[in-house]
């Protein structure tokens, strides 16, 4: 089973002053083995008629580690294409 839950929406002016929207999503799966969910990360972009999307399943087993992350991308604007990257960074960070 699957969830979505929305928990940012960011609205960001390009230098074309075309509108970019940018919405961020915990993710929530179960998988049959474990009754446990794990959590991950899902981000769309919306610019004209266009839709980008990534997703990062099952970064952690702690939804509050992934709400922050997912603050952390929302503050700083974070895109689908560069999302990977940044959430290994920011847990590589976390472990120093």
């Amino acid at each position: 089973m699957r969830k979505l839950e929305l928990l940012f929406k960011n609205e960001v002016t390009l230098e074309d002053d075309r509108l970019m929207r940018l919405e961020y999503k915990i993710t929530e799966n179960h998988s049959t083995d474990s009754e446990k969910p794990y959590y991950g990360i899902q981000i769309i972009k919306y610019v004209d008629n266009e839709m980008e999307m990534d997703e990062a399943i099952g970064i952690s087993y702690s939804k509050d580690k992934v709400k922050a992350i997912t603050k952390t991308l929302f503050q700083h604007a974070v895109t689908p294409i560069s999302m990977i990257e940044i959430i290994d960074d920011l847990i590589t960070l976390e472990d120093i």
